[in-house]
């Protein structure tokens, strides 16, 4: 499936090795069931920049991921 910008994703698998976050954009790291949205779709290399949010809206981490790096379900 084809990915578009403002796409809701579930995270269903991390597949490569996240490092370690230390920035104002990323107050915890990624993990598995998180649903985050596609802020900027990237041609070449393919990739996304994915945002997740808390329930009052304050990002909770903000990373750009090539496809092969995690698995990803479409929610909306």
């Amino acid at each position: 499936m084809k990915f578009k910008q403002y796409d809701a994703v579930r995270l269903k698998g991390i597949l490569a090795p996240i490092a370690q976050l230390n920035d104002e954009f990323n107050l915890r790291s990624p993990k598995t069931g998180d649903v985050a949205y596609i802020i900027e779709i990237y041609e070449n290399p393919l990739g996304y920049e994915l945002e997740y949010s808390d329930a009052d809206g304050i990002t909770q981490w903000l990373m750009a991921f090539q496809p092969h790096e995690v698995e990803l379900e479409f929610v909306s």
